[in-house]
């Protein structure tokens, strides 16, 4: 009777860990791969460039895993468009809190440097026109918007 007692509590703390730690563990493992391609698409060195000038923003003061899993989740927020079908573990990913907090002044510099980042990566969208010959410029999303003349 001890015995199943303990499996079972030594089962549910495993099970506690692995939904509290394990999943966001997963989840790096498997997006970063995804979102390195999407956000580097020139391979290692522009890599390198980016974590060299965020170094000088921070004044050297993190680590390279900590600036690059910053970079990961700022950017690939404002890259993927959660409209489209996103991988699971990426969508954990990008919702999970950052491993650093930068200081206010550390962010402006950051926005300032990388405002317009993936510039060839971006998605164009073409104008499309509806039924009757108007430009539509609305999202098509999942909300119904009424259509009415100005």
């Amino acid at each position: 009777m001890i015995t199943t007692l303990i499996i079972i509590l030594i089962l549910a703390l495993a099970g506690l860990w692995f939904w509290k730690k394990g999943i966001f563990i997963l989840a790096e493992r498997n997006a970063v791969s995804t979102l390195e391609s999407l956000l580097f698409s020139k391979g290692d060195k522009q890599k390198e460039s980016i974590i060299s000038s965020m170094m000088k923003i921070t004044n050297d003061k993190y680590s390279k895993e900590q600036l690059l899993d910053y970079f990961l989740k700022i950017k690939g927020l404002q890259v993927v468009n959660f409209c489209d079908p996103v991988n699971f573990w990426t969508r954990k990913y990008l919702m999970s809190p950052t491993k650093l907090k930068l200081n206010y002044f550390e962010q402006v510099k950051f926005y300032e440097t990388f405002l317009n980042y993936p510039e060839t990566s971006g998605i164009i969208k073409r104008k499309e026109t509806n039924k009757k010959g108007y430009l539509s410029s609305e999202p098509k999303s999942v909300f119904f918007h009424k259509k009415q003349l100005a």
